[in-house]
């Protein structure tokens, strides 16, 4: 009886020894897909992002362009310019800070909508990693308004927006601390007085029109760019 049941035994654990070794293969298997996975998630994130920056940039640039285009025409009406009503740089600084905050909306929702992997509208703290990386920990602080401990869409969407604002008039002090000739225009020099060892770097991405020096809506744009994709400016 006692050698019957050690033969049992010998038999079942030689069953056993396959059958681990199976689950472990296929452990091991979907696991190796899951990193897959997470490379091309991480990949297209930072796609989209890369689209979505270039779609704020042309914001910026065509607010630009149609003032610098206002104030060529407003000068071709020489002595006669008195007769002509300019669009007002404020109306077109109005309707870019409208469009920028709609695409910030919108990027922000996308960007929910792309971590929320068990599609139960709310982010948790390893969710909200996905997309905001190392500050995702100060974004559930901040932004978790009930403090449930997870973001719902309207609470993420919502504080990108009121970090692009706060953001937006920081950039506008620091740009009027730094025009020290008050001419509207921060050239490198005066660009290293706000932005020390940075400051070659943000002219190269600010300057969207490429002119060599920085309008304030030019600089006041960039560091809500930064702001609105986790990169932290001030």
């Amino acid at each position: 009886g006692s050698s019957k049941g050690h033969s049992d035994h010998l038999d079942m654990a030689k069953l056993k020894k396959p059958l681990f070794e199976l689950l472990e293969k296929l452990e091991k298997e979907l696991k190796a897909r899951q990193a897959a996975v997470d490379v091309e998630r991480a990949e297209l994130h930072a796609k989209r992002e890369e689209e979505q920056r270039k779609r704020e940039e042309l914001i910026t640039l065509r607010a630009e362009l149609e003032t610098q285009h206002a104030q060529a025409v407003a000068a071709s009406y020489g002595i006669w310019a008195c007769c002509y009503r300019a669009p007002t740089d404020r109306s077109f600084e109005v309707e870019a800070r409208k469009e920028r905050r709609r695409e910030i909306a919108n990027y922000a929702k996308e960007a929910f909508e792309e971590a929320d992997e068990n599609d139960d509208r709310e982010l948790s703290l390893d969710e909200l990693r996905r997309i905001e990386g190392d500050n995702a920990e100060l974004v559930m602080m901040e932004a978790d308004v009930n403090g449930d401990g997870v973001l719902s869409k309207s609470e993420y969407v919502n504080y990108k927006i009121h970090i692009a604002k706060q953001v937006g008039k920081m950039a506008r002090k620091a740009f009027k601390a730094a025009d020290v000739n008050n001419d509207k225009e921060l050239t490198l020099d005066e660009l290293r007085v706000i932005e020390g060892d940075n400051a070659e770097k943000v002219m190269r991405e600010a300057d969207v029109d490429n002119s060599g020096y920085l309008s304030k809506r030019e600089y006041v744009d960039y560091k809500i760019r930064c702001a609105a994709h986790g990169v932290n400016m001030f």
